[in-house]
């Protein structure tokens, strides 16, 4: 008899297959067949499942499926030790039955218990007998002609191949894991492309789940190619899709999974690129909806963020707990994470024998599970604990180690930090600077370049802060030992050449609302935390910026440098190349400075006349801490809780107190003797400045310039005897900022009227609320509104009016007026309103208040009835700007991790000169009876209408110093005309697009 699969209809027609000679099962005991087609028996073996009674099979076969539910809840609860007993079980009871589709599924999952343990030996051994087996078994099916059992061991084949993939991927042989996967998609394509009914529906992946599950073993695979940024794009989007098939019956247990699977590799993503807060909140969530061993795994990463926010003994003793918890359910590839992490805080603490400890025991248990990325991590711990302890010829040999592993993985990624390490061991221990210099480097221009591959503004900054970041701090400081001038301001220029959203204008503001997946704003009112909670998840790539030219004379020499860069890692100089420099004003001196924070910030300046001398200075971060406390007090822009009217009477407070005190401090720790020496010789130069985040807020044309130097460091108090008078830079110079060399610039627009959206009136806002009104009641008689109607009086503005309080307060100049009004020919636009940047996040979030109800097309979710119209709408646009911008009210872009805000995006749709300011401005509210915010308005509209707008400005804010010295009161302060600038692309003859 045949029990448990129904006999073949009919018998085979030929030998028993090579195959079949030494297998002691098939699928079903072929003896049995063999007597049940009368054939020679003496060829099969015979097998216990021949004995057994239908009901036997059949009882047996219900305890198989019993066991191996058990089984796979075991597994996911990560309770190790429980699952493998249980799959032993059931293979027991596979041999009994004969049933080879039951054990190599129990083999199978258990290949994927073994890799989610770190026991990656194992793993690959189990994986690999599937495969065996699976050949053997189909040479059997084929033999009997029962195709229905080889539908049967499919999956597990599938699901074998999968940890191989991942096998593949951490030993580095990626091409191996893509011929994998390649094969896996190739075999679904045939099932899903074959005859109804020949395949189980589970089989044929109708949703899409099993594909979600390949995409995540690509990330895993990006990741090991050094493609992280790309891995971390990918990630998101797969977790999109896993969450709109979450509420699918059919799928419901196996999305739960692949969304555990997939946020753990989007945290594994986010800590390696720095973005710990993103990191944590995947921890988080994971560790909610976890119990046991599974969310002991994930309290390993939570502790080490507690211990980064200063929590370190609670972070010790979570560790500890969590690894004693795992070793319990034998998931060893866990508990040697845990005493990874334990080493890294410990060396953190300067425990640099205990960390060793804790490291060497995570590396016997890698060793043990045959985890090849671990013996390289473990290579590069024991490097670090010989560097602390200056152990250097164990450093240098764990550090050679560690390039070769990382040179024969192929991982470009891998032999960059490798590099890196052997650097800082190599500067530490006092090695040759040069040749520290020929290894950082292309380490540092790469890990520059690489951010730019990151689609999120949060993944960029997050690895500026945590790989490019330090890599260039210690360049600049080796550059500065070694007096490389040259290099040094290179790389200053670099860093301020940024970078700008391609050209890829799709968002059309007179449109219908696009479909965006936005977080509702928490709440109606200020402060604005809801905007850019949608502008911040765009994929608003940055594109890297141009290569630069030094000057007409010279190439850049970290050309041959980025090369060398390209063949080492893997990265792509740029295509293009523009000039670094501005066009020289004629008649006078023009003066370059750029300011670049690397830990400390430095400054390289030279001049039009002579731009191959070049001067570089690097200025300590307790200097300019220093600095920006004093510039702190004397702003007008609120620090983080404090209302509006507070901050404003601080600041007039703080300029009335020690406004010189405020300009001598800046000078002194921002601006080199050699430079001043060189303004008191020029007459009436230009100073182009690019300031760097740190140095954003710096009232440039306020500075004063000593007459001397001192020769220690200086108490409060004493400041003042480096100064013999109380000349300003305005004094001596007209004073702009620098538009980035990497902001592509476009050829002015034609002429024609001005363009006016003064004050506009923003739905579900009050005149009196924080998004109310800037100017305040205006009447014919105020000296804004007599302006505006001799401006009417010489000819048309936009919007049409008749007279001048035409266009204040509008309830129209919305998004789609400002498109139409842009649509045709202008001189120029003047804003003066409300502009809002979150605080230290980017660009693409800072945005102007416009009369924008919540249902009109843009980036940002919306505040109550008002959507604000953001950098990224106007970058996203098709909106061209006039040739002149002025934007009043807001503070400089420059302030930013990544500045392409609202000022650098006009000048990227056309503008050549932005008036802006670099901190928010007071409102006339605050001095009654006086009105700067108008004087301001009228100022700069005047200029913008001249032939030279900076110098026009530069002039208004001299009569205005004059004032303030004569009469220091309020209603002159600094506060309310020191921050006008204007940002300056019109001479720079960089005219190109992408």
């Amino acid at each position: 008899m045949l029990a448990g699969l129904p006999p073949p209809l009919e018998p085979p027609d030929r030998p028993v297959p090579p195959e079949l000679a030494d297998a002691v099962s098939h699928g079903y005991n072929c003896r049995c067949v063999a007597r049940h087609f009368g054939l020679d028996p003496a060829a099969y073996r015979e097998l216990p499942a021949c004995a057994l009674t239908e009901a036997e099979y059949d009882a047996l076969l219900a305890e198989a499926f019993a066991v191996q539910a058990e089984a796979k809840r075991l597994a996911v609860a990560r309770d190790v030790a429980g699952a493998q007993r249980a799959y032993t079980r059931m293979r027991q009871l596979a041999q009994q039955l004969d049933r080879v589709s039951l054990e190599v599924a129990a083999v199978s999952d258990l290949a994927t218990v073994c890799y989610s343990a770190g026991d990656l030996r194992n793993a690959r051994q189990c994986a690999e007998a599937v495969l065996s087996v699976f050949a053997v078994s189909t040479a059997a099916i084929v033999h009997f002609g029962q195709y229905a059992e080889l539908r049967m061991i499919e999956g597990s084949r599938e699901v074998a191949e999968r940890v191989l993939i991942s096998l593949s991927t951490e030993e580095g042989d990626l091409d191996k894991a893509r011929e994998l996967l390649a094969d896996q998609r190739r075999r679904a394509a045939f099932r899903k492309a074959a005859e109804p009914g020949q395949f189980p529906r589970e089989q044929l992946d109708p949703h899409g789940a099993d594909e979600l599950e390949l995409r995540i073993l690509e990330v895993r695979v990006q990741v090991a190619a050094g493609d992280p940024a790309g891995a971390h794009d990918a990630i998101d989007q797969i977790l999109t899709e896993l969450d709109s098939l979450a509420d699918l019956d059919e799928v419901r247990v196996q999305v739960a999974a692949l969304q555990a699977m997939a946020r753990a590799e989007r945290a594994r993503i986010r800590q390696a690129g720095g973005e710990e807060a993103d990191a944590t909140a995947d921890l988080l969530r994971l560790t909610t909806r976890h119990e046991g061993p599974a969310a002991a795994k994930f309290a390993i990463g939570l502790a080490e963020t507690r211990a980064l926010g200063g929590d370190f003994p609670g972070a010790i003793a979570a560790i500890v707990k969590a690894r004693d918890e795992l070793a319990a359910a034998g998931v060893t590839g866990d508990v040697a994470e845990a005493s990874y992490a334990l080493g890294t805080l410990l060396l953190l603490a300067g425990e640099v024998a205990q960390a060793r400890d804790q490291f060497e025991h995570a590396g016997k248990v890698w060793a043990a599970n045959g985890d090849t990325p671990g013996a390289r991590r473990l290579a590069s711990a024991l490097a670090r604990c010989a560097a602390a302890e200056s152990d250097w010829p164990s450093a240098e040999q764990q550090v050679a180690e560690l390039q070769a592993a990382a040179r024969e993985s192929g991982e470009w990624l891998e032999c960059l930090r490798a590099d890196y390490l052997s650097a800082t061991i190599g500067y530490a221990r006092g090695e040759d600077p040069r040749a520290v210099l020929d290894l950082l480097l292309p380490v540092a221009l790469a890990a520059q370049e690489y951010r730019f591959a990151f689609a999120s503004a949060q993944a960029r900054t997050a690895w500026s802060n945590s790989v490019a970041g330090p890599a260039t701090e210690l360049l600049m400081v080796l550059l500065t030992q070694l007096g490389e001038t040259r290099l040094a301001a290179e790389l200053i220029e670099r860093a301020c050449a940024v970078g700008a959203y391609p050209e890829d204008r799709s968002l059309d503001l007179t449109g219908e609302l696009p479909t965006l997946t936005a977080a509702p704003a928490d709440s109606d009112q200020l402060p604005l935390a809801a905007l850019g909670s949608v502008t911040s998840s765009l994929p608003l790539r940055l594109a890297p910026p141009p290569g630069l030219r030094w000057s007409p004379s010279s190439p850049m020499e970290l050309d041959a440098w980025s090369r060398l860069a390209a063949a080492r890692y893997g990265c792509v100089p740029a295509p293009r190349t523009v000039e670094s420099w501005p066009a020289a004003d004629p008649g006078r001196e023009t003066f370059i400075l750029r300011y670049a924070d690397a830990g400390h910030t430095y400054l390289s300046w030279r001049t039009t006349s002579d731009l191959d001398t070049v001067h570089t200075h690097p200025i300590d971060a307790d200097l300019v801490d220093t600095a920006r406390g004093f510039l702190a007090e004397a702003s007008p822009t609120p620090r983080e809780g404090e209302r509006v009217a507070d901050a404003v009477r601080r600041s007039l407070d703080a300029f009335s107190a020690g406004e010189q005190r405020l300009a001598r401090v800046l000078a002194l720790n921002l601006l080199p003797a050699d430079l001043v020496a060189q303004l008191r010789r020029a007459t009436r130069p230009l100073l182009r400045i690019q300031p760097s985040p740190a140095l954003a807020a710096v009232p440039w044309g306020l500075l004063a310039l000593p007459d001397r130097r001192p020769d220690h460091v200086l108490e409060a108090d004493e400041v003042d005897t480096c100064f013999d008078s109380d000349v300003r830079i305005l004094d001596l110079a007209d004073v702009s900022l620098l538009a980035p060399a990497g902001i592509p610039r476009r050829e002015p627009a034609p002429g024609g009227p001005p363009v006016y959206l003064l004050d506009p009136r923003i739905p579900g806002q009050s005149a009196f609320g924080e998004l109310g009104s800037v100017l305040g009641k205006q009447d014919a008689a105020s000296p804004l509104i007599r302006h505006l109607d001799a401006q009417l009086a010489t000819g048309p503005v936009r919007p049409a009016a008749v007279r001048g309080l035409d266009l204040v307060r509008r309830t129209d100049t919305d998004r789609q007026l400002l498109a139409e009004l842009l649509a045709s020919a202008c001189s120029r636009l003047v804003f003066a309103g409300h502009v809002s940047r979150i605080q230290d996040v980017h660009g693409a979030q800072t945005a102007l208040h416009l009369s924008c109800s919540a249902d009109l097309p843009g980036t940002a979710a919306p505040i109550g009835a008002h959507r604000p119209f953001t950098a990224a709408d106007l970058a996203l646009s098709e909106v061209d700007m006039p040739a002149r911008v002025a934007l009043i009210g807001c503070a400089s872009d420059f302030g930013l991790p990544e500045p392409f805000g609202v000022l650098l995006a006009a000048v990227a749709a056309g503008a050549g000169l932005v008036a802006a300011t670099v901190w928010a401005l007071p409102t006339s509210a605050a001095v009654p009876g006086a009105d700067p915010m108008a004087e301001l308005i009228i100022a700069v509209d005047t200029a913008l209408a001249g032939p030279d707008p900076v110098a026009e400005l530069c002039a208004w804010q001299r009569e205005r110093l004059a004032r303030w010295r004569e009469r220091p009161e309020p209603a002159r302060s600094p506060a309310f005309w020191a921050a006008l600038t204007c940002l300056d692309a019109t001479d720079d003859g960089k005219s190109w697009t992408r």
